[in-house]
């Protein structure tokens, strides 16, 4: 990464928790990153997203999900207590988007793939860099209201 232009930045970007098939983004589900992605603030979007939910089961995609789940149980019963995830009585299966699988070793091509997962369909998980090259757009409003506004078009 270039450096040279995020020297002073309290954020070098962010990162989002995004329904893979329907491109929604969730409430709560964006978090700061500052130089590189770092797990916590990951763990962070991913536990406020999630932490009014009900759901039982949980299809988790994310580039790097072969290293983030090692340790994301822990992570999550370590959250403070208002976002912590009870994701141990849940079904949760971790995968990596079609694209970036090739990239992997071919271990990680055979357990996180949605090829061989009961329940996605056709899904790809690439769903969600749909929306960044309109996200420069958001520089100049909050992106509150620009996750607002994706969302309705895509209900319209």
């Amino acid at each position: 990464a270039d450096m040279k232009k995020k020297k002073g930045c309290d954020a070098t970007g962010i990162g989002m928790v995004v329904c893979a098939r329907h491109g929604m983004r969730l409430p709560n589900g964006v978090a700061d990153l500052q130089y590189g992605e770092r797990y916590m603030n990951m763990d962070y979007a991913f536990a406020s997203a999630l932490h009014h939910s009900d759901v039982n089961m949980l299809k988790v995609s994310y580039d790097i999900t072969c290293q983030w789940h090692k340790k994301l149980y822990q992570w999550m019963d370590n959250m403070p207590h208002s976002h912590q995830l009870s994701l141990h009585n849940q079904s949760v299966s971790f995968l990596v988007p079609k694209f970036h699988l090739p990239v992997h070793i071919s271990s990680c091509q055979w357990l996180f793939s949605f090829n061989w997962t009961k329940g996605v369909g056709w899904t790809d998980s690439e769903e969600p860099k749909h929306g960044w090259v309109n996200l420069n757009a958001a520089a100049s409003s909050t992106l509150d209201d620009y996750m607002g506004d994706w969302n309705w078009k895509k209900l319209v």
